[in-house]
């Protein structure tokens, strides 16, 4: 039998997330969420479409396993996988994954940190049966989100998204129908001079008093790691 960390996937400083059995593979904006996403006074956390468990995983890194996470997905093979990256991780026992939707997860106690790379493309676009469960907002949009997330926050919740830039708007639009407060917001560009392509949002059930903006470059000209992505990412990646 092939060794776990020999399998396809990508391999970090202290783990290995193997991909082969999921639609949706190891990417950055996984990768970005998690290394950028505030962790102060965060002990219990809500992974919402985990996929491989790669956000989980890294959470867990940066708290040193002194967390609780729930990582929960509706494809059967990405929770399969999940559960093998997380049992040959350094923190089997901070990520408990479960086969379960946003909107029929239960929780004794609600969360201080709800984190997703949700699905964000629409009905209409065609990709392989997997990887269109793992990515149409047609089974958890924006709308049934938030829906689902008034059950499982407090009043001190935050919540962590990476969106597209347009359906970013879209989120925030009703993330204020529902009493959310934008804090920070990333805008992610792969070069300088070129347009955003990813928000990273941060937002609290507590009124803030100013949103703090900033931006992201994931490359230099040469296509080598930006400075500001190395700092983001240097406790992860092997060469950094």
């Amino acid at each position: 039998m092939i060794e776990h960390n020999q399998r396809p996937g990508f391999t970090f400083k202290q783990f290995h997330v193997a991909h082969d059995q999921t639609a949706m593979k190891v990417g950055t904006d996984g990768i970005l969420l998690a290394a950028w996403s505030p962790l102060h006074n965060i002990k219990r956390v809500l992974d919402v479409g985990t996929g491989t468990g790669l956000i989980s995983l890294i959470l867990a890194q940066r708290l040193a396993g002194e967390v609780l996470i729930d990582a929960i997905d509706i494809e059967t093979d990405a929770c399969s996988q999940a559960q093998q990256n997380v049992a040959h991780s350094p923190w089997p026992l901070a990520i408990n994954v479960q086969l379960q939707s946003m909107q029929n997860h239960q929780s004794a106690q609600s969360y201080d940190l709800v984190i997703s790379n949700p699905p964000y493309f629409s009905a209409g676009q065609v990709f392989e049966e997997k990887r269109q469960q793992a990515r149409h907002s047609g089974s958890l949009n924006a709308q049934a989100f938030f829906a689902a997330l008034a059950k499982l926050a407090h009043q001190h919740t935050q919540l962590a998204v990476i969106l597209p830039c347009d359906v970013a708007e879209q989120w925030l639009r009703l993330a204020e129908l529902d009493d959310w407060h934008l804090a920070r917001r990333a805008q992610v560009h792969s070069f300088a001079n070129k347009p955003a392509i990813r928000s990273m949002l941060l937002l609290t059930k507590s009124p803030v008093s100013c949103c703090q903006q900033e931006q992201i470059l994931i490359y230099q000209q040469d296509k080598s790691y930006s400075t500001q992505f190395v700092n983001l990412c240097r406790d992860l990646y092997l060469k950094m």
